[in-house]
């Protein structure tokens, strides 16, 4: 039973990650109203979530790079993997969800923890899911120790909404795991909210992958492949 509810849960989350950033905005859209009457400041929320929103279209660009004649290499972005995004003592809601939307957007599973605001938590949760995220994608995990969670088999990357020494304390703890290089996405401007403005700030909870197809035919003429020199 374990195992088919792992098996589920992977296929969930891998058909998030394999949906456009266009069709992930718009179930989150849906929940966008809501989740910033949790904030405090609304109208504030809205504005900040519109801005991360309207990058979708940014993250689903494929470019065309050159490559060698016979194939085509199409460089795009996809999700980096399990994510986990933590509100600590000092952590506004604003910021934790800014955190949170940006993580869904990109792609990724995502596990909330926020224990300081643990209502909070669950009832974005609740939210989203009501919007048709499923809860194979969205996890709440307060119950368990900040320090525990952080040595969570293939954690991609944490996404830190505190003041500089709560993001030190994480940084230093992730030094210490065995694994996969688990990145550091911090949020310390509580006020401005100043690191989700930046151009590069999505692209964080994102990797880069080539695709590259081979185009010549098997058996085929291969002087052809010439001709475009000529």
């Amino acid at each position: 039973m374990a195992t088919e509810f792992k098996k589920n849960h992977a296929q969930v989350c891998e058909a998030w990650r394999l949906l456009s950033a266009l069709d992930r905005a718009i179930y989150i859209q849906a929940a966008i109203p809501k989740l910033a009457l949790l904030t405090g400041d609304a109208n504030k929320a809205k504005r900040l979530f519109a801005h991360l929103l309207s990058a979708a279209p940014m993250l689903d660009e494929v470019h065309r790079m050159t490559g060698a004649t016979g194939e085509t290499n199409d460089l795009y972005v996809t999700a980096r993997g399990k994510t986990m995004v933590i509100g600590g003592e000092s952590a506004r809601a604003m910021a934790v969800l800014g955190q949170l939307v940006a993580a869904l957007l990109t792609g990724n599973e995502v596990i909330l923890h926020c224990p300081s605001q643990d209502e909070m938590c669950n009832e974005a949760a609740k939210i989203l899911y009501e919007s048709g995220i499923s809860d194979d994608v969205l996890s709440v995990a307060n119950d368990s120790q900040t320090i525990t969670l952080l040595y969570i088999d293939r954690l991609a990357q944490v996404a830190v909404a505190g003041n500089q020494s709560e993001v030190q304390v994480i940084s230093q703890e992730l030094a210490n795991t065995d694994g996969i290089l688990t990145q550091v996405i911090a949020v310390t401007d509580m006020e401005g909210l100043s690191e989700m403005l930046t151009p590069d700030y999505l692209y964080r909870f994102v990797t880069e992958r080539v695709r590259t197809i081979n185009t010549t035919a098997i058996g085929g003429n291969a002087s052809l492949l010439e001709l475009g020199t000529e």
